[in-house]
């Protein structure tokens, strides 16, 4: 159970440390974060306002108040609004200060934003993710355990969807399955649209979902994820339908190996970058360094696109509590792609992974 008071005291700290005075939060991970409150973002405006000393404030319009007071905070001032009032009118006796800086949602839609913006003439705004990350970045036991558990379920839908793989079937007839049964094991919702390419569309990374139906000699890569108690799941894996050629073979000996030896570079006090460059070099060695057009991983936990980045030039040290994609992949543009992408991340006993499903080439 997420310790939302103790979060809030975390946060506040960072911001005295700091000198931001207000941190301004809407409809996000970050406001789930701290106050386990999820709703969705509408032309209606919803913060929660965060002072550097002094109680939180939520602004939300009258139809969540119901919703507001069960939220496990304490304490915190709630204020509602009706449709046809203005909201602003509810914030501006709440900023104290002539001047100063308020660290605002980078998710927050611009229009509320500039709403807002008038409660705050005289104040510098900054981004809440300099804040935010700093608790976010890091993820405790209980955090880890939900992301085994969602990396776990998302091993068993891949087992299911594989099953599923077999000439003639649609690129958009596997994306309705996968979502289907990521729900039917627990999802909520997904991490974000399925990417299931087939044939010459695997050599597109983020290829869109289409009617293309499978051929024999198709490689088919699938890319999904699950949001299971609010935490993300995300994996790929690139399967063969049919008996695949000796070149398809030697790319992807390649991929897994590039996967293998980024996991293997994951320990504490290494930098994102070497991990970056572990995967990479396996690839460059291999001749096909051109065609790695990606970085190698992206941090997940709640977003399912957070820090730390796993890319050249970042030169944060992992630390235990990160979590993140290793996705190493080769593109060959119009003949195919080969992906394989495990979460992993830090705990204190070293590293671990997420997802396990297996990394071998299968043939269908």
């Amino acid at each position: 159970m997420a310790d939302y008071n103790l979060r809030i005291k975390k946060v506040q700290k960072i911001m005295k440390e700091a000198g931001t005075d207000y941190l301004v939060l809407a409809p996000s991970a970050n406001l789930l974060y701290l106050t386990g409150l999820k709703t969705t973002a509408d032309e209606r405006l919803q913060i929660f306002m965060l002072p550097a000393e002094g109680m939180p404030v939520m602004i939300l319009p009258e139809m969540y108040r119901e919703m507001a007071e069960h939220l496990e905070v304490e304490p915190f001032e709630l204020l509602t609004w009706a449709d046809g009032s203005d909201p602003v009118d509810l914030l501006r006796p709440l900023v104290l200060h002539p001047s100063g800086s308020a660290a605002i949602d980078e998710r927050m839609w611009a229009g509320h934003f500039l709403a807002l913006s008038k409660a705050f003439a005289g104040f510098e705004f900054l981004g809440a993710s300099g804040v935010m990350r700093q608790v976010r970045v890091l993820k405790d036991e209980d955090e880890l355990r939900l992301l085994e558990r969602a990396g776990g379920l998302t091993d068993q839908v891949m087992d299911q969807v594989l099953k599923m793989i077999k000439p003639g079937i649609s690129e958009r007839e596997l994306s309705i399955f996968v979502e289907s049964k990521l729900k039917e094991y627990g999802a909520e919702d997904l991490s974000f649209k399925p990417i299931i390419a087939s044939g010459p569309h695997t050599s597109s990374p983020h290829h869109n979902t289409g009617e293309r139906k499978l051929v024999l000699g198709d490689l088919v890569v699938l890319d999904f994820g699950g949001l299971f108690q609010g935490y993300c799941s995300d994996m790929t894996r690139t399967f063969s339908l049919g008996k695949a050629s000796d070149d398809v073979k030697r790319i992807y000996n390649l991929v897994r190996d590039a996967n293998e030896a980024g996991f293997q570079a994951v320990r504490e006090g290494v930098s994102c970058e070497r991990v970056d460059e572990a995967a990479r070099r396996v690839i460059a060695e291999g001749g096909y360094g051109e065609y790695f057009v990606h970085r190698t991983g992206h941090g997940i936990g709640m977003d399912i696109h957070e820090e730390p980045y796993i890319v050249s030039g970042n030169q944060e040290i992992l630390k235990p509590g990160m979590t993140f994609s290793i996705e190493p992949g080769i593109y060959l543009p119009g003949q195919y792609g080969v992906r394989i992408e495990d979460i992993a991340g830090l705990s204190p006993q070293g590293a671990i992974r997420f997802n396990n499903f297996p990394r071998e080439l299968i043939e269908v």
